[in-house]
């Protein structure tokens, strides 16, 4: 991943939050003609019981190695939430089409080096990650990292996990650039040289790796699980199977990829890291795949032998013993199915505010409980305008503050949330909210009011005092002000919210057209240039951070700049590329990058907050409303989930391998 390239974490999950407890998590489990109850087959797990009947099956047969020489010398003991540690079971969940693998991520494979507590909170610094299949050191300046593998930790096929794996991993993979040609993402690079750090064995459990410069984002961005994803991406892999489709350890990898009807060693690699679609790779997760994506109308998943976590009387996890995840492909059969009572525990894609009345009349019916799920999204929908607009024209318009003032007085907010997002919310601008240590009150509540004599005295004083026969405003070329916007499909509440914005809009002489395409055709669209504006859910602003990440209130990436994208080009290149920047945007810049590489939380906090002083003083994103949390449900005999549960790699943090199902 290129410097600049966005964040895997995919921000555009609509109305997705959460807040963890102690350990719970999600995993797909039984079919839609499976009449068994949830609970079929768990079985609450004796005092001397320390691993699944199904495995202890297999042990007694001779065709697997007794617990104790399949767990780690000191595994990590989690404490099962509400006590309840019945073995077996098939965890039902749903996916929302194939595209949604970010469940399968997060519910069942939320394993990176180190992890988010499942009480995270996002404060600045490292205090809310601890350790995972690692134990971690890092320096007093962030630029010295040293990573210890647990001793006797194994991957599914019963290999050993070591040093070997994490450093073929760091360099053949996520730096090698065969499998990323755009360059390396910088993460991985000194930021004092944009040179590659310095990865070293220690030993055959440990890697350290080396900076000339502090690299504070490195930690965050592991627990985030950025690395963790479909592609030539990761950052522990078990070399004995991946080497096969390497070039520099097998001279054959290229006739390897003909064979297999792909162009070269670099697309069969690639296609063989999903590990969704090949069940083949071994895994360190909980469960580990059966049934691919794609070859089915369900996801399924098995328990992994060698599983590396125990419960607090020793027990192996996961207590589920299967898992599966129907793949539906569309919101409303998933929210059928909720109501049903057909899913163990479901999060994702339903949980709007318009559907929790129904989800909640259900709740006897079909026999679950709802949990919350407190939202990380700080705005429904901000609208930003292209102020780096190929049309000289509209570029110094889009540029005028006084403009956006005008346009953000005349959406009247309170009509969008009735309407569109069942009167949940308030009115807000693009701005992290009041319990965030970054809130900014400016930020958040200037231009809210709908005034339309605030609106018309704004956009006069933007020079659009001239009108047309029809009520027009006419801009500086003599031609009637338009703005096209566009709206991913992915957010269907866009495209019915900007029907509103555009009627009020017209109403001070402004007119609106929208353009709903698809995900990729937007994305296309804003990294061109090509567009006048476009809509989008607005993040939390993390610090320290990569590149990669996006940060809607500095211009770093086109990710998030889509009020900016020439400026945010000109940071990704140093300056090779793009538009020059103002003095204010180019100092939020320096200050961004500062607070990048600044180790101390304290520090990094204050450099934040100037950051978004400026962002306030700018007013780039006009936004609608604060966002509701989401939520989901969980059976009456699928134990282990909180009630609430943090939206970061939700349900992936609160412990997935803990929850158990039966009576």
């Amino acid at each position: 991943m290129p410097k600049g390239t966005e964040s895997m974490i995919n921000r555009r999950r609509l109305l997705q939050g959460g807040l963890g407890l102690l350990a719970v998590a999600t995993v797909p489990g039984c079919g839609f003609f499976d009449t068994k109850p949830a609970g079929s087959g768990a079985q609450a797990a004796t005092a001397g019981e320390k691993e699944s009947p199904m495995l202890k099956a297999l042990v007694d047969k001779g065709s697997l190695p007794a617990l104790a020489d399949r767990l780690p010398k000191n595994p990590p003991v989690i404490k099962p939430l509400e006590g309840k540690a019945q073995y077996g079971g098939t965890w039902r969940s749903a996916m929302l089409t194939q595209e949604d693998t970010q469940w399968l991520w997060y519910a069942m494979r939320y394993e990176p080096l180190l992890r988010w507590k499942p009480d995270k909170v996002g404060k600045p610094g490292y205090d809310e990650i601890e350790a995972n299949t690692c134990e971690y050191t890092v320096d007093a300046e962030s630029k010295v990292y040293t990573f210890t593998l647990r001793e006797g930790l194994k991957w599914s096929d019963g290999k050993p996990c070591t040093a070997d794996d994490l450093l073929f991993t760091i360099l053949e993979v996520q730096c090698d650039e065969g499998l990323h040609p755009d360059g390396l993402y910088d993460a991985f690079t000194s930021p004092d040289t944009g040179k590659l750090a310095k990865v070293e064995k220690v030993d055959e459990r440990t890697v350290k790796m080396t900076y000339t410069s502090p690299q504070p984002s490195l930690l965050v961005q592991i627990a985030d699980a950025i690395f963790e994803r479909e592609g030539a991406y990761g950052m522990l892999l078990p070399k004995h199977y991946f080497q096969q489709f390497h070039l520099k350890y097998n001279k054959n990898a290229n006739a390897l990829a003909k064979k297999a009807g792909v162009g070269s060693w670099t697309d069969l690699f690639t296609q063989k890291q999903n590990p969704w679609t090949n069940p083949d790779q071994p895994t360190l997760a909980a469960w580990k795949v059966e049934t691919p994506l794609g070859k089915s109308s369900a996801v399924t998943l098995t328990r992994n032998p060698y599983y590396w976590k125990v419960d607090d009387a020793g027990r192996q996890l996961p207590y589920i013993d299967n898992c599966r995840v129907e793949v539906v492909q569309d919101a409303q059969v998933e929210l059928l199915k909720v109501m049903n009572g057909e899913f163990g525990m479901q999060y994702r894609n339903f949980g709007t505010p318009q559907n929790k009345p129904v989800v909640a009349q259900n709740r006897q019916k079909g026999g679950y409980k709802i949990f919350e799920v407190p939202t990380q999204l700080t705005n429904t929908m901000v609208i930003g305008l292209n102020m780096t607009h190929k049309d000289p024209v509209k570029r110094a318009l889009f540029a005028n503050k006084e403009f956006r003032a005008g346009l953000s007085h005349a959406i009247n907010r309170k009509e969008v949330i009735d309407a569109v997002y069942a009167g949940q919310g308030e009115p807000w601008q693009g701005a992290p909210p009041k319990d965030s240590p970054y809130y900014n009150e400016q930020l958040a509540t200037q231009f809210l009011e709908f005034d339309a004599t605030k609106a018309n005295q704004h956009l006069d004083a933007a020079g659009l005092t001239k009108k047309s026969a029809d009520g027009k405003r006419l801009g500086a070329d003599g031609k009637p002000v338009s703005v096209t916007v566009l709206v991913s499909e992915s957010f269907p509440d866009h495209v019915e919210a900007i029907e509103f914005v555009k009627k009020r809009w017209a109403a001070v002489g402004v007119e609106l057209r929208t353009q709903a395409v698809s995900e990729d055709l937007y994305k296309e669209r804003v990294k061109g240039n090509d567009h006048d504006a476009g809509t989008w859910t607005c993040g939390t602003f993390v610090l320290p951070t990569g590149t990669g990440g996006d940060h809607y209130w500095v211009p770093t990436n086109d990710g998030s700049a889509r009020y900016g994208i020439g400026w945010a080009q000109w940071y990704q290149s140093d300056g090779k590329k793009g538009i020059t920047p103002p003095a204010e945007v180019q100092k939020q810049m320096k200050l961004f990058t500062q607070a990048r590489q600044e180790p101390d939380p304290d520090k990094t906090l204050e450099l934040g907050k100037q950051i978004l002083q400026i962002a306030a003083d700018q007013f780039y994103y006009i936004g609608v409303s604060s966002v509701p949390n989401t939520y989901g449900v969980v059976k009456n005999d699928f134990h282990n989930v909180p009630s609430t549960m943090s939206e970061s790699v939700a349900p992936g943090i609160v412990h997935p391998e803990q929850f158990s199902m039966g009576q």
